[in-house]
C-alpha cells in the first residue's frame, strides 16, 4: 500500500457457494447481443474447454507465453492461463472494470472464498458481489473463471452468460468434473444452494487456522502475494511480516499464489501476516475509479465490509482473535462531512469485527485517516485495536508526530516507512512496500523463526591514496534476537584495490553485532576515482542474503574528485557543518560541494543545476520556511520559500527548488542519512542492505542556526 494511493484487495463473497447454472449458447448475431449486453464488435476467445464472447477492443494476454505479466482487474483486458509465479506487479493498484481470468481449475477445495462451482447446462452467474468479482469454477471445462468489474456490472455478466463448454477433456475429468463435490453432498435441490455459512464453508476449505499475535521486526506489503520459492528465499532477508490482501471492492490486482496451501506452507516457514481488507474509501477520495463511502449509510456499509472481510478471511484460514487491517486511503480531512463519514464507516467496520471475534486494524495516512482516529482516542468511540501508520519518512520507528504516545501505546502500531520501491534477496525480487512492527498479525503459533542475516558498513565510504591503504569496518548480526547464526560474508574488489581480509566466517551472536574491521589498499598505479566495493553476507547456504556498499576513493592527499552531477551539502549550524564536512572528506567532494551560506544554498537550488543536501534541522527549516528571516535573493520574509523537499534518493539534480532533505532526529540519524545520500548520488547504490536510513526529521517554524557558518 501507499502513503495516500494504496493497493486494495479483491473480495470474496460468502465461503463455498454451489450453483447449477446451464450455460448458454453463443449468440447468434455475429459480434452483438441485445439489450445491456455487448453492444459493439465482439470475438469469441477459448481456453481449454471454456469459451466466451468478449468486446474486441480487449486484448488478449496468454499467460504462459509472458509469465511475468501481472493480472490487473483496473483495466479491460483478458488473460489466459495460470498467473506467473513472480508477476511484475506495480507496489499499488486501485480500482476494478470489466476484466476476465480464464485459468486451469486446480482442486476444488483450494478455491478461493466465494466461487460459485457450475455444474450441467445453465442458465445464470453468480449473484452480484460486494467485492465487484465473480468467481466461478467450471470442472467441465477444466477452468477457473474470474470476473471482475466496476460501473459496468450488465456488460461483465452478459459476457459470463455467453460461455459455453465446448468439451470434456481428460484434464477436467481427471479434476473431478465427473465427481460430486464434497459440499454438493448437502445440497436440497434447486437451481442455487449454499452449503451452511460461508465462514463455516470456509474454515473447512482451509489448511491450517492462524491465530493473532503481537509481531515485531520489519515487514513488507506487496500487492499480489509472491511465491511460495520467493518466500522461502526471503527468509534470508530482514523482514518476517508480509501484507496478505483478503479481499475489497477496489483491489486491482488478484489472487495469485494466494491459496490456502500457499499460506500452509508460508507460515509453516515461519512467517507472520497482517491481513489486509480494502473496501469503499472517503467520499471526497479522489482515487481515479475507486467505490466510495455512501455517507447516508456509512456505519451499516462498514460492518458490511466487516462481515466480508470476516467470511473470507476463515477461508483463507485466519481464525477468531486475528486481526483484519482495512486500508482506508488517505483523502482531505478538512473536509468535514468526508471526515464525518470515514469516522462512522470505520466505527462500523471495528464494531463487525469485534462481532466476529476478529480484531480490528486500520491502515491510513498519518495526516488523514490516523490523524482523525487519534481525535477520538478515548472519547468512547470505537476506535481499532492496533493503527498502520502510512508515513513515508524512512524512519522504521513506531511514535509518529500524528499520534500521542499515549494512544494504542501497549504493542498496537504498525508503520508504514517507506513506499514503492523493488528489492532482491536470494536472487528473488519484488515491488514491496517497507514497514516497522510493533501490532497485531497472524501467524502459526508453533511455526520456526530462522535467523537471517544483517551486514552494515558504518559510514560506508573512505578516501585513500595510491600505494596506501585504509581500514573500514563491517558490521554482521542477525535479525532473529534469540538466535545467534555463522555469517559468511565476502568482499568483492576490483582490479587496483586489495582488501584483507576480503571473506570470512564469523558468529553472529544473538541481539547483538560483531564488527570486523578490514584494510583497503590501492595499488600505485590504481587510477583515480571512486569504487563501489559489495560486500555481501550468508547463512547456511550460498544464496544472497544481505549486503552493502563501501564507496572508496582513490584520489592523492590533498586533492579531490568531482562528481559526474554538482552535489552541494548545505549546513546552517556548527554541529551540522562538521557533520557535512566529514562527509565531503570522506567521498573526497571539491571544497565547493560544502556551503554554511544560506544565500548560496537558495541561489544552487532555484538554478537548479545542483543535488542540493539540506544537512540538520537548522538547514532543513532555513529552506523550507526561513522562519529566521534571513536575506535572500528574494527579497522574501520569514514564513515561506519557494522550496521544497523530495522523498526519494536521487542521483541527479530534480530541478529548480527541490533539495533532498539529509536532518535525521539526532547527529548519528542525520550522520547516517547524508552519507548515505550522497553514496547513492555518486554511486547509484545504498548501503546497509540498500534500506533508507533513519529520518529525515519534518521542517519546523522554528529559527535555528545562522545565515553564514564558516566552512573549511
Amino acid at each position: 500500500m501507499g502513503r495516500a494511493w494504496k493497493v486494495a484487495a479483491a473480495a470474496a463473497a460468502a465461503g463455498m457457494l454451489l450453483v447449477a447454472l446451464p450455460c448458454a449458447a453463443l449468440a447468434s448475431a455475429p459480434g452483438r447481443l441485445s439489450g445491456t449486453s455487448l453492444s459493439g464488435p465482439a470475438h469469441v476467445v477459448g481456453y481449454l474447454g471454456y469459451q466466451v464472447r468478449v468486446p474486441a477492443s480487449w486484448p488478449v494476454y496468454r499467460l504462459a507465453m509472458d509469465p511475468s505479466r501481472c493480472v490487473l482487474f483496473n483495466r479491460h483486458a483478458v488473460y489466459l492461463g495460470s498467473p506467473g509465479a513472480d508477476q511484475h506487479c506495480p507496489v499499488r493498484a486501485f480500482g476494478k472494470t470489466g476484466s476476465l481470468l480464464v485459468q486451469p481449475l486446480g482442486p476444488l477445495t483450494s478455491l478461493p472464498p466465494g466461487t460459485a462451482i457450475q455444474r450441467g447446462q445453465a442458465a445464470d452467474v453468480p449473484a452480484a458481489a460486494a467485492s465487484h468479482t465473480l468467481s466461478l469454477a467450471v470442472p467441465a471445462a477444466g477452468v477457473q473463471v474470474t470476473a471482475a468489474y466496476g460501473t459496468d456490472q450488465a456488460l461483465v455478466r452478459s459476457i459470463l452468460r455467453t460461455a459455453r463448454v465446448s468439451g470434456v477433456t481428460a484434464a477436467a475429468e481427471a479434476r473431478g468434473a465427473g465427481a460430486t463435490h464434497p459440499a454438493a453432498r448437502s445440497m436440497t435441490a434447486g437451481n442455487t444452494a449454499v452449503a451452511g455459512s460461508s465462514a463455516a464453508a470456509g474454515r473447512r476449505a482451509a489448511t491450517v487456522t492462524l491465530s493473532g499475535g503481537r509481531g515485531s521486526g520489519l515487514g513488507f506489503d506487496a500487492c499480489t502475494a509472491p511465491s511460495v520459492a520467493t518466500m522461502t528465499a526471503w527468509l534470508n532477508s530482514p523482514f518476517r511480516v508480509a501484507g496478505t490482501y483478503l479481499g475489497g471492492v477496489n483491489w486491482a490486482c488478484g489472487y495469485g499464489n494466494f491459496t490456502q496451501s500457499w499460506v500452509s506452507q508460508v507460515a509453516g516457514e515461519g512467517w507472520q501476516f497482517i491481513p489486509i481488507w480494502v473496501g469503499p474509501q472517503a467520499p471526497c477520495s479522489t482515487i481515479p475509479g475507486a467505490v466510495l463511502i455512501d455517507p447516508a449509510q456509512a456505519t451499516a456499509e462498514g460492518r458490511s465490509e466487516a462481515s466480508s472481510a470476516v467470511s473470507t478471511a476463515a477461508g483463507f484460514g485466519y481464525g477468531t482473535g486475528t486481526p483484519v487491517y482495512f486500508d482506508m486511503e488517505g483523502y482531505d480531512n478538512s473536509n468535514a462531512t468526508c471526515k464525518h463519514a470515514v469516522l462512522n464507516f470505520l466505527s462500523g467496520w471495528t464494531q463487525g469485527l469485534h462481532a466476529a471475534g476478529y480484531l480490528s486494524g486500520v491502515y491510513s495516512s498519518a495526516a488523514s485517516g490516523i490523524a482523525d482516529l487519534a481525535s477520538q482516542y478515548g472519547t468512547g468511540y470505537p476506535v481499532p485495536d492496533d493503527i498502520w501508520i502510512a508515513d513515508w519518512n524512512g524512519d522504521p520507528v513506531l511514535a509518529d508526530p500524528y499520534v500521542p504516545d499515549s494512544d494504542w501505546a501497549s504493542h498496537q502500531r504498525l508503520h508504514q516507512y517507506y513506499g514503492g520501491h523493488a528489492e532482491t534477496w536470494g536472487g528473488a525480487g519484488v515491488n514491496i512496500d517497507t514497514d516497522v512492527i510493533g501490532g497485531a498479525v497472524a501467524g502459526l503459533k508453533t511455526a520456526p523463526r530462522p535467523p537471517a542475516s544483517f551486514v552494515l558498513g558504518p559510514p560506508g565510504a573512505a578516501r585513500v591514496a595510491p600505494g596506501s591503504a585504509t581500514t573500514v569496518q563491517l558490521d554482521f548480526g542477525t535479525v532473529v534476537h534469540h538466535t545467534a547464526a555463522t555469517v559468511n560474508w565476502q568482499v568483492q574488489v576490483p582490479a587496483g584495490l586489495t582488501v584483507s581480509p576480503s571473506q570470512g566466517s564469523t558468529l553472529a551472536p544473538a541481539g547483538s553485532r560483531t564488527a570486523i574491521t578490514v584494510t583497503v589498499s590501492a595499488a600505485a598505479s590504481a587510477a583515480q576515482g571512486r569504487y563501489d566495493l559489495p560486500v555481501t553476507a550468508t547463512t547456511g547456504s550460498t544464496q544472497h542474503v544481505a549486503e552493502t556498499f563501501e564507496l572508496i576513493s582513490v584520489v592523492p592527499s590533498g586533492q579531490t574528485l568531482p562528481a559526474a552531477q554538482p552535489i552541494v551539502l548545505y549546513a546552517a549550524d556548527q554541529g551540522s557543518k562538521t557533520v557535512a564536512a566529514k562527509i565531503a572528506h570522506s567521498l573526497a567532494l571539491p571544497a565547493g560541494d560544502l556551503t554554511g551560506t544560506f544565500v548560496t544554498a537558495w541561489n544552487d537550488l532555484a538554478g537548479g543545476q545542483h543535488l542540493l543536501l539540506a544537512v540538520g534541522q537548522a538547514a532543513l527549516n532555513a529552506l523550507y520556511y526561513n522562519p529566521c528571516g534571513w536575506s535572500n535573493p528574494a527579497g522574501t520574509g520569514a514564513g515561506s520559500t519557494p522550496f521544497s523537499y523530495t522523498g526519494e534518493p536521487l542521483r541527479q539534480p530534480p530541478g529548480a527548488n527541490l533539495f533532498e532533505n539529509s536532518s535525521g532526529s539526532n547527529t548519528a540519524h542525520t550522520t547516517q542519512l547524508t552519507a548515505d545520500l550522497a553514496h547513492y548520488a555518486l554511486a547509484g547504490t545504498l548501503p546497509d542492505e540498500g534500506t533508507l536510513p533513519p529520518g529525515p526529521t519534518t521542517p519546523t517554524q522554528i529559527c535555528l542556526g545562522s545565515p553564514n557558518v564558516p566552512v573549511p
